[in-house]
């Protein structure tokens, strides 16, 4: 009986880490996806430009050499089929496109991180219901199109 009087004594305290977890959720959600294209990109453009660069290299000499000819060779032939530089790049892009994204939703980020963690009820109820308010706001804003900029009627 104890836990149902304290959850009952304290319902709104709850009810903000709820808050604060499902916005903290939502925004890590947003972040893996946008890192995970990030990845992807970096990834690609970043083999195509040194494969580019690298091939280039290879058919060209400075001064004629069989051993320099053969290394270039060997080192655009690794690279070809190595997945290191593929790994390294995707783990940049990924790490990249998650801080940009929780940078830019860092009004969100930080008051889900009050309501979860904050000590007081005070603080964690009023830092839910401006993490609502917030989300209320951007849902007008972009989901009606209500204030945004009207790009194709310029």
């Amino acid at each position: 009986m104890n836990i149902i009087s304290a959850v009952k004594n304290n319902y709104g305290k709850y009810l903000a880490k709820g808050v604060g977890v499902v916005g903290l959720g939502l925004i890590l959600r947003d972040a893996h996806t946008i890192g995970k294209l990030q990845a992807d990109v970096r990834s690609q453009s970043r083999d195509a430009d040194i494969s580019m660069d690298l091939y280039e290299n290879s058919q060209r000499l400075d001064s004629p050499s069989l051993l320099k000819s053969e290394v270039k060779d060997k080192v655009m032939k690794w690279h070809m089929d190595s997945n290191l530089p593929t790994f390294f790049n995707s783990a940049i892009g990924y790490f990249s496109g998650l801080g940009s994204m929780l940078v830019e939703c860092v009004v969100p980020l930080g008051l889900s991180a009050v309501a979860l963690l904050a000590k007081g009820k005070k603080l964690a109820c009023g830092s839910a219901i401006a993490l609502a308010a917030y989300a209320g706001f951007n849902f007008i804003k972009d989901g009606f199109g209500i204030g945004s900029t009207k790009f194709l009627q310029k």
